[in-house]
This record gives C-alpha cells, sequence and structure tokens, in this order.
C-alpha cells in the first residue's frame, strides 16, 4: 500500500497501463468505454466507477496483459492471480476513497481549474472574410457557425478540458467582438494573435514581448522584445513549418483583478495550440504544471515563450520539463 500513499488514483492507473505498454486506446478496448474516459480518470477530471475498479485489477493481475487482449473473468484467475488483484483493487479502491487532490496533488491542482467557480470565457478570432468556408454564412443550408472562428483547435481542446475541470462554474466561448461588457468580469481567455483577436490589442498586460507582422512570414506575427531588439521566429524547412513559436501567459484581469486573464498565442496557429496544450495534455500536463509552479514564482502572474514543435504537420505536445522547450519567461524567478 505504500504507492497509496505517494500518488493519486489518476497518476496510479495511468502508471499501471504504461507498465505494459499499453496506449489508452489498447486500454479502452479491453473495458469496453471511451478512450476519453481513460483519459479522464487518469488525468484525474472524473473518478472512475467502482465496478471499473474491479475491472482495473482483473485485468493487470492477469498475467501479461497485451494490447488485444480481453477481460478475462474473475473465475478464470489463478490463486496468485487472485490475490494480486485483490491487493491491486485495494489500493486503487484506497486512492479513490481520498478526497480529491489529497494524494499527490493531481487531481486538485490544474491551470485550468478556476476554484473560485467564476464564470469563464473563452474568446478567439473570426476568420477573414477571404479565407471563410461558404458554409460560415447563416444562409447555406449546411451552415456550420463553427466555420467562422478562428484558432479552432486550441478552442476545442480547451472548452471542453476547461468545461471538465469546473463543472459548476459557466463557461462559454465566443468571437471576441460580440463579447458582452458584462463578461469582461470573468476568468478571460484570449486565443489567437492580435491580428486575429482584437482583444488582444485593448488589453493591457504588461509583458516586455509584442507580436509584429512581418513581410517575409506572410500571415504570421513574430514575437519581439522591444528593449532587446530581439525577435523570435518560427522555424522553417523548405518553407514548411517544423517548429512555431508559443505563448503562455496569466495575469490578474484589469476588468476584475479578483479573476484572471490567460493569453494563449503563436507565430501561427499551430503555436496557439502547443500554448494550450501544454497543460491539457493527459499524458504531460501534470508534469508541466508542476514544473511551471517549481520554475515560476506567481502562476497566476508571468508570460513564457516555448517552442512548439510541428512533426509530420501534428503539433507535439510542448514538454516544459526540456530546457530547450523554454525560450524566455517573465516572473520573478523561485530560487
Amino acid at each position: 500500500m505504500a504507492s497509496a500513499q505517494r500518488t493519486g488514483l489518476g497518476a496510479r492507473l495511468r502508471e499501471l497501463r504504461q507498465e505494459h505498454g499499453l496506449t489508452q486506446g489498447n486500454l479502452a478496448r479491453v473495458l469496453g468505454v471511451a478512450v476519453s474516459s481513460v483519459s479522464q480518470w487518469e488525468s484525474g477530471v472524473k473518478v472512475p466507477p467502482v465496478s471499473r475498479i474491479g475491472d482495473y485489477a482483473t485485468f493487470f493481475a492477469s498475467g501479461n496483459p497485451a494490447r488485444n487482449a480481453k477481460l478475462p473473468a474473475v473465475a478464470s484467475l489463478s490463486d496468485e492471480q487472485r490475490r494480486a488483484r485483490a491487493d491491486i483493487k485495494e489500493e486503487l479502491e484506497a486512492l479513490r476513497a481520498q478526497p480529491q487532490g489529497s494524494a499527490g496533488g493531481e487531481e486538485g491542482s490544474d491551470f485550468w481549474r478556476f476554484p473560485d467557480g467564476g464564470p469563464v470565457r473563452i474568446l478567439t478570432g473570426r476568420v477573414p472574410a477571404r479565407n471563410l468556408s461558404p458554409l460560415a454564412s447563416p444562409e447555406r443550408r449546411n451552415y456550420i457557425g463553427m466555420s467562422a472562428y478562428a484558432d479552432g483547435d486550441a478552442l476545442i481542446e480547451l472548452y471542453g478540458h476547461v468545461r471538465a475541470l469546473n463543472p459548476s462554474s459557466d463557461v462559454r466561448f465566443e468571437i471576441a467582438r460580440r463579447i458582452d461588457p458584462h463578461d469582461l468580469q470573468a476568468h478571460l481567455v484570449l486565443l489567437g494573435s492580435p491580428a486575429m483577436n482584437p482583444m488582444r490589442r485593448q488589453v493591457r498586460f504588461g509583458l516586455p514581448v509584442r507580436q509584429v507582422e512581418v513581410d517575409d512570414l506572410g500571415h504570421g506575427e513574430i514575437f519581439e522584445v522591444a528593449e532587446e531588439s530581439r525577435q523570435y521566429r518560427p522555424t522553417l524547412h523548405d518553407g514548411r513549418l517544423i517548429e512555431d513559436v508559443g505563448l503562455l501567459a496569466r495575469f490578474p484581469n484589469p476588468y476584475n483583478v479578483r479573476r484572471t486573464l490567460t493569453l494563449c498565442s503563436g507565430v501561427f496557429t499551430r503555436g496557439g495550440f502547443g500554448a494550450v496544450r501544454c497543460l491539457t495534455d493527459p499524458e504531460l500536463r501534470a508534469r508541466n504544471h508542476e514544473h511551471l509552479k517549481r520554475h515560476i514564482a506567481d502562476s497566476d502572474n508571468f508570460g513564457m515563450l516555448m517552442r512548439v514543435p510541428v512533426v509530420r504537420n501534428a503539433t507535439a505536445t510542448p514538454d516544459l520539463s526540456n530546457p530547450d522547450t523554454w525560450i524566455r519567461a517573465w516572473s520573478p524567478i523561485k530560487s
């Protein structure tokens, strides 16, 4: 039972899966659940039902769990396997019974959890008219309102995560220019660059870095530290993006200082998606959050630039424990 005192339920479930080289998809098929359920159980967003705890114990006690294995019947287990099942089940049930966040801090601590229960507004830009899909027109029979939202990948990733972590809060997303003035007093999240999201130009947030358009990058906006005459640019190879630059920043909301203002942006959309994903990815978010707390004095008042790899056109989640990921940070640094 020593591990029950060291770690939380979500971390232990993830540990069991990874010890046997299984993906979340492999395990979801064995248990007969959605991949999202496995992800939420491991990240602490949700607690698995008691019946699933028994299924976990049965599967991981059954000798050598394999990717294509099926969940065995308890009656088919050997005496030794039944003892192993009882041990695993007892451990997981003890972890499940603990209050959220009491073991290891993973379930109770998250960058995107807002303990005050206040409303959250996620604001994006609008796709420029020249790039709008015909389906963005309400006159179309197959009208798709989401076609008009810029930074769609980041928006979808973040909205579901924030809703899950703050089930009693009023969480909504909107195009920034449509925002109701009353909503400015919520926890605000601004997605995208100043060129795409007009709120970025209206809110003062005190970072020494700004985004500026340059002729050689088309529609991207690089990061520039004026006082150093320093620019931070993405990496291209034969015209293809292989590494973007992402900005993650959080400050007191100037319209209601008891709540927060968070920025997630990039030179291109991949950088903003990476800035969101680094603290939502079920595999890396807990580690990234702990690393952020260790190296930033105040995680509610900081800004950082990070490298966001793009591998075979897929945006890789930045690993903040890798020193090469960090470019610059602005905040009193912990000794």
